[in-house]
């Protein structure tokens, strides 16, 4: 009976080798289909059907869904730069409204910039990173001025007409302040030197007596120019230029006020303590006077003081004295002092 019951076992086992081979060549089959359809294709499921163990037909594989892979979305054709698409009669304002780095495919010129390589012609645009690196001003183009100066007049007032002249102007407006922008092709716009600020004002422009004045120039030393009348404050301590300009301010604002002030030793100051030489109430004036008065007297002529201080004679001999003592001694002084002198005694007949 065990004889007889063998061949049945062999060929089951038999059936089931074969059906195992025919599953393993589908599925040897769905890999090669789906290597000779796209071999790009990785990363997505696949799924295969066994066929029955007498069917020889091949199987096709199918993604997930029908998507591409992510290699297959992100590889797209090269798009043509924007200038060969660009109008001629374009609006280049708006390809540049606002300040930005160059851009190779945007800039229709033919510019070149950089270390030319072997004798020949400097570097194109296409990747050119020292056109990169650099300011530039193509936002500024003249109608793009044009067009910005257009939508701010409407917030400008008109330059009032009694300001026609530059003299009318600086009595209006005494103090004038001078800044100043660099433009530089470096790695940063800023500049520490655009943040100095200077002040200038003419000292006739400002309430002073002489007391004061004289006063204020001392303080300022070699910052008021004596030719011009002018007082210069240069300040570059802060960090800002609107900090430096209202240190300036603040400069000028002292100084007025610290000018105007009289203190107790100020009072006890003698004739030789004074700074430079002053005419009125010194002891050279009285005695012009006084020898004035006496030869009146000896004439018999009646003159008033105030026509004897205001009269050529005393006016001349006033400027030379006032010369020599704050000058200094010069031929020309000597003898300018020398002329005010005759004409002062009536001399001019003398040698």
């Amino acid at each position: 009976s065990g004889c007889r019951q063998r061949p049945v076992h062999c060929g089951l086992l038999e059936e089931w080798i074969m059906a195992t081979v025919a599953v393993s060549g589908c599925i040897w089959r769905s890999l090669a289909v789906r290597n000779r359809v796209n071999p790009r294709l990785t990363g997505a499921a696949f799924y295969s059907t066994p066929l029955a163990p007498t069917s020889a037909a091949a199987t096709q594989a199918v993604t997930r869904g029908k998507r591409a892979s992510p290699k297959e979305k992100q590889r797209r054709e090269p798009v043509p730069p924007r200038t060969q698409k660009m109008e001629v009669d374009q609006n280049w304002c708006n390809v540049y409204p606002t300040a930005a780095a160059f851009k190779s495919s945007v800039v229709p010129l033919p510019v070149r910039m950089g270390y030319p390589i072997k004798r020949g012609v400097p570097p194109d645009k296409i990747g050119n990173l020292e056109l990169i690196k650099i300011p530039n001003f193509l936002h500024l183009t003249p109608p793009a001025i044009k067009g910005h100066c257009t939508a701010l007049k409407e917030f400008c007032t008109e330059w009032p007409a009694a300001l026609d002249s530059d003299e009318k102007c600086q009595h209006h407006f005494p103090i004038e302040i001078k800044t100043t922008d660099y433009v530089a092709a470096g790695p940063s716009v800023r500049n520490s030197m655009a943040r100095v600020v200077s002040l200038s004002i003419r000292l006739s422009h400002l309430y002073l007596d002489d007391h004061a004045r004289k006063k204020f120039i001392k303080i300022v030393g070699n910052r008021y120019n004596k030719d011009t009348d002018t007082l210069t404050i240069t300040t570059d301590r802060c960090p800002l230029r609107r900090q430096n300009y209202d240190y300036a301010m603040y400069l000028l604002t002292v100084l007025y006020h610290e000018s105007w002030k009289t203190e107790v030793w100020e009072s006890d100051k003698t004739e030789a303590d004074m700074d430079e030489y002053i005419w009125e109430n010194s002891q050279s004036e009285k005695n012009a006077l006084h020898t004035i008065f006496r030869m009146n007297e000896a004439e018999n002529v009646t003159v008033s003081e105030e026509e004897v201080i205001n009269s050529p004679e005393v006016h001349n001999y006033k400027t030379s004295v006032v010369n020599i003592k704050n000058v200094g001694e010069t031929e020309d002084s000597i003898l300018q002092y020398k002329e005010s002198v005759k004409k002062l005694l009536h001399l001019q007949g003398a040698a």
